[in-house]
């Protein structure tokens, strides 16, 4: 008995040192919440092909190419550039399919837009391949020109997310704590990383439906102002509240670092950039990583977007605490010249949403389209407005089973994603111009390609932008609406 106990406990030893090395960060533990459920969208399954997604002329071209991130096409000019995970910008000559590495931007390069007026500009997001990844000026939107292969910063840094807890400030204020004082001051600790000290105040991140009207925000002098939140997704400002900084003086004490830039939409005039932080905890990384995969299986509330105007010279605060939120694309309508809303996928919950920018909804935000059947990444649209969606993982039957059960995420969190069994399933949607509507979905089994992130319509193509490490090449199908 003894021998069995003494066996027991050099067995037990090597498992608990594990767990111990293997404990995840403590806010992805903290953001686990209640029980989840997750229908399926009826009508993507009844539209749904057959066949899979490669027989639709499936084509390789750039045979060299490492996996990417995002194609942006100038079919005008008969070329394209490709955000590589090698963390190079590649020019692709789109009548030979041959591409070359065209500028080495030392991070991970992801969401890149043109200037609609000029081909020559490509604006592009830049984030960390890995925690301590350096290079340029850090994550952030940059500017490449073209002719010159001229690298520019755009913003690096964006203003300082404050707490709302407006509830928390009036139970505060009556105690006369010194957190709520500090808080008015414009005085909450933030890490340098740019992660915000969530428990500065005691206060977890609240849970979905907890936003009410009223809640505490700060104007751009750092006061406190209350405000009337419409949205109720997340915290959507209206044009006026968005909190605001000059892009050239920004300092520690009114701005913080970006953490992950993933996704951006220019405006029509090119005046304004919109760009999506999926979240922004300390070290955050690009990719389908084991940080993604806790992010997404939390449910955590941590995305945010951001405005940089660039007649003006400032970066605003559009939105915040939404859940994974990553593609995005801007809608206009004849009552405004400028961006009336903006569409953008949140990749844990499966769906759409909808942000009112200005008009009578402005501050409102809604769900467009739920129950996908993966994780909604890149989205883009082509020539008739449709919007194509990238599912580089699908749903699964544990992870279902896990939101509903969400005691059992705490243990998930400790088994590295290696040992977890992933599909390389992965598939295309497309969607009516409002994307209410599914109008295509066909599923990849993976033999060809894995972890298609962004799809790029062409003329009578789609580009395939695949982020699996062992991917190489560039892959095209027929646009299955032509």
């Amino acid at each position: 008995m003894k021998k069995k106990s003494i066996i027991g406990i050099f067995v037990l030893i090597p498992v608990v040192l594990f767990l111990w090395l293997r404990a995840p960060e403590q806010y992805f533990v903290d953001q686990i919440s209640e029980p989840e459920e997750f229908p399926e969208n009826p009508d993507i399954v009844r539209i749904a092909e057959t066949r899979d997604l490669s027989t639709f002329d499936l084509r390789q071209l750039a045979a060299d190419v490492p996996a990417q991130d995002e194609i942006l096409l100038q079919e005008s000019m008969g070329r394209a550039f490709i955000a590589s995970m090698d963390g190079q910008i590649w020019k692709m000559d789109l009548a030979s399919g041959v591409a070359q590495p065209y500028v080495d931007v030392t991070l991970m390069p992801a969401g890149m837009v043109q200037h609609p007026t000029d081909p020559d500009r490509i604006f592009f997001c830049l984030s960390r391949a890995t925690p301590e990844q350096e290079g340029l000026q850090g994550p952030g939107i940059y500017e490449l020109i073209v002719s010159t292969k001229e690298v520019r910063t755009v913003v690096t840094r964006v203003p300082l997310l404050r707490k709302l807890e407006s509830r928390h400030f009036e139970n505060e204020a009556q105690s006369g704590s010194s957190v709520a004082s500090d808080i008015r001051k414009g005085e909450v600790n933030r890490q340098e990383t740019g992660h915000l000290d969530r428990e500065a105040s005691g206060q977890p991140r609240r849970k979905p439906g907890e936003y009410v009207a009223g809640d505490a925000s700060t104007d751009s002098n750092g006061e406190v102002a209350d405000l009337d939140f419409r949205s109720t997704l997340g915290i959507l400002f209206r044009k006026s509240d968005r909190p605001t900084i000059p892009i050239k003086s920004q300092d520690p004490i009114t701005s913080q670092p970006v953490v992950k830039a993933d996704d951006l939409a220019i405006s029509r005039d090119g005046q304004r950039i919109y760009f999506t932080e999926p979240y922004d905890h300390p070290g955050a990384i690009l990719g389908v990583t084991e940080q993604s995969r806790n992010e997404a299986i939390t449910l955590g509330k941590n995305g945010n977007v951001w405005m940089v105007d660039l007649q003006e010279g400032t970066v605003s605060l559009v939105a915040r605490d939404y859940t994974y939120i990553d593609g995005i694309l801007l809608e206009y309508d004849d009552s405004s010249s400028e961006e009336v809303s903006l569409i953008a996928s949140e990749i844990s919950t499966y769906r759409m949403i909808r942000l009112h920018l200005e008009g009578k909804r402005e501050g409102e935000d809604e769900v467009v389209i739920d129950g996908l059947p993966g994780f909604p990444d890149g989205i883009d649209r082509d020539s008739s407005g449709r919007i194509w969606v990238a599912f580089p993982v699908m749903r699964s039957g544990l992870v279902n089973w896990l939101h509903k059960n969400p005691l059992w995420k705490h243990l998930v969190l400790y088994i590295p994603q290696s040992l977890q069994p992933v599909s390389r399933k992965t598939a295309l949607l497309a969607l009516s111009p409002d994307g209410s509507t599914p109008l295509f979905f066909a599923v990849h089994d993976g033999s060809s390609f894995a972890s298609l992130i962004v799809a790029t319509p062409g003329g009578d193509r789609i580009y395939l932008s695949l982020y699996s490490p062992e991917q190489k090449g560039l892959y095209t199908i027929r646009n299955p609406l032509e």
